[in-house]
């Protein structure tokens, strides 16, 4: 069941693998920026390929202004999340949203160019110190973030979301991929969570190890390439494509990427919320991730263990078609979610549903999201830094 969708428009046959140690100077500012260390990573197509694993870099660096400079100051002005940007339609629509809401909850860019490389630049954006929430997921919290702490977060990125909506804007990747956490320890403890848009979304989880290879002639550039994350072969799909497999059914069956509206949003933040929930979406087809979908709408719950749904789909796949069966199944579901305590409460169950309404018009709008208790009495973000950033018994990916 494969849907249509627009020839993607690829980009010059370059990549940008600057090595650590480079420095950089925006020369209207004269800010100097000192790359140390690879963050992150982000995937492009290469002219005339479909071939999805080139990649260009994402760096942690530090920067010097002039007038820091100039103060003989050993301790750099402040850090930056340094992102190499190619000529596209990300550029204006974050250009948009950097004028117009320039103090939300969405990451905008700090300083555009801070360097030109093949017809394409470089630019400055916040450092957000402990990556994305899909990151936290992957290192620490395999089986899901505690519900309390999955309002907060999804709070923070639908306030960013708002304010797109409202611009007129719409987002048409939310996830827990591009919602980005930071933390700052002085002068004041503080957390932020904001919502990455447009050009300033990167995958930051580095779930694949990088392997850099060092040259032995002086001045040449480090080889740097991504290791398979399963050699063996795997059958889910990427999460990093997850807002394109897992898309509205008006979107991802639609023949153009134009068909997303302010309604696709809110199901991708129906499927934010199931991942935040549940650690991580092992899914191996868009068919499995529909049979997902009506299994808890049908028992109108989010299972204790979403891989139990999954193996449930794939029985069910191996048997005969028929009205008993589906009585069996149907009672099964309901005896199922009758017995024992309810992991997640009513309010969050219901709020999913809502937004994974297959009715664009039925899925609430970012407002009415907002005005909910689930998100109006959710707690504060020292609450998320406690239970998150501060955990005892973190979890890793098995």
């Amino acid at each position: 069941m494969a849907a249509r969708r627009c020839v993607p428009r690829f980009i010059p046959e370059f990549t940008y693998h600057p090595r650590p140690g480079s420095v950089f100077i925006e020369r209207n500012t004269g800010t100097k920026y000192v790359l140390l260390e690879i963050i992150g990573i982000n995937y492009v197509q290469l002219l005339h390929t479909q071939n999805h694993n080139t990649f260009d870099l994402i760096y942690k660096a530090c920067y010097y202004t002039y007038d820091w400079i100039d103060n003989d100051s050993f301790l750099p002005s402040g850090y930056a999340t340094v992102k190499f940007i190619r000529p596209g339609k990300e550029v204006p629509r974050s250009m948009e949203a950097g004028n117009s809401i320039p103090n939300s909850n969405i990451i905008n860019v700090k300083q555009w160019v801070i360097q030109r490389f093949q017809g394409a630049f470089s630019v400055a954006l916040p450092y957000m110190s402990e990556g994305s929430l899909r990151y936290i997921l992957s290192i620490r919290f395999n089986n899901g973030l505690p519900e309390d702490c999955i309002a907060i977060a999804l709070k923070q990125a639908l306030l960013g979301l708002f304010d797109l909506h409202d611009l007129g804007l719409i987002h048409k990747c939310f996830s827990a991929g591009n919602i980005y956490v930071n933390f700052k320890q002085t002068p004041i403890s503080k957390v932020e969570i904001k919502l990455g848009f447009a050009a300033t979304i990167y995958d930051s989880e580095l779930e694949s190890p990088i392997s850099v290879s060092h040259q032995t002639e002086l001045g040449a550039d480090p080889t740097i390439t991504i290791l398979p994350k399963y050699p063996g072969g795997h059958p889910n799909l990427e999460l990093r494509e997850l807002y394109k497999w897992a898309a509205a059914p008006e979107v991802f069956y639609s023949q153009c990427d134009d068909a997303c509206t302010v309604h696709s949003d809110i199901w991708l933040v129906g499927v934010a919320a199931l991942e935040l929930a549940y650690g991580n979406l092992r899914i191996s087809n868009r068919e499995e991730f529909e049979a997902m979908i009506k299994k808890i709408k049908r028992s109108r719950r989010l299972p204790d263990k979403l891989e139990d749904v999954l193996e449930e789909i794939n029985v069910e796949e191996g048997k005969g078609k028929g009205k008993m069966k589906k009585a069996v199944v149907y009672f099964n579901d309901k005896l199922k979610y009758v017995k024992g305590k309810r992991k997640f409460s009513k309010e969050f169950e219901e709020l999913v549903l809502d937004c994974l309404s297959s009715k664009e018009s039925k899925r609430p709008s970012v407002g009415d999201l907002l005005q909910r208790p689930f998100f109006r009495y959710a707690k504060n973000l020292q609450w998320f830094q406690r239970r998150v950033l501060y955990a005892k018994n973190p979890m890793p990916y098995c």
